[in-house]
């Protein structure tokens, strides 16, 4: 049973992250994004302001991007596979092969690379309405972000393994 602990948390835990998403996490992680955006991304790109709104009807949080000559908006469910990340890292807590020193070191990594990414999307946006290569980037972009996950998490239990096996070995 012990082999399994970590499964059965990041089942329980990416219900219970996906829960706090829903009411009102999604909501925190927005404004997180949208000061990332203007304070990084803005100063890369034509970008000049990051609005936030929730809309309480819809139940959606939409991110509004104001260009020189427009102004577009964002759905933030393409953030949404930052729950099985979160998830993930706090079920390798319980994974016995590894430190949670360790297991902290590859939470910093890919949340940097996730949370990196995710501030460079909105740059697709910019002349979408002229673009039809940044049109079907923009549509391929909002589902690429659970595959980043799903590989971060492939990459992360290759490197646990790898690194367990090494101990064994010595």
């Amino acid at each position: 049973m012990k082999k399994y602990i970590r499964n059965i948390v990041f089942i329980v835990a990416s219900i219970l992250f996906y829960l706090g998403w829903m009411n009102g996490g999604e909501m925190a992680y927005g404004k997180f994004i949208a000061t990332g955006i203007e304070k990084f991304t803005s100063s890369i790109s034509s970008i000049e302001s990051v609005e936030y709104k929730y809309y309480e009807k819809e139940e959606k949080t939409m991110l509004y991007f104001q260009y020189p000559d427009r102004k577009n908006n964002i759905s933030l469910e393409y953030c949404l596979p930052i729950v099985l990340l979160f998830a993930w890292h706090l079920a390798l807590f319980f994974d016995r092969r590894i430190t949670a020193k360790f297991a902290l070191k590859l939470f910093a990594l890919n949340f940097a690379i996730v949370y990196f990414l995710q501030l460079l999307f909105p740059l697709l946006l910019f002349n979408i309405s002229q673009s039809k290569v940044k049109s079907m980037g923009l549509f391929i972009g909002l589902q690429i972000f659970g595959f980043i996950v799903f590989f971060l998490i492939i990459k992360d239990s290759l490197i646990i393994k790898n690194k367990y096996l090494q101990k064994l070995r010595n």
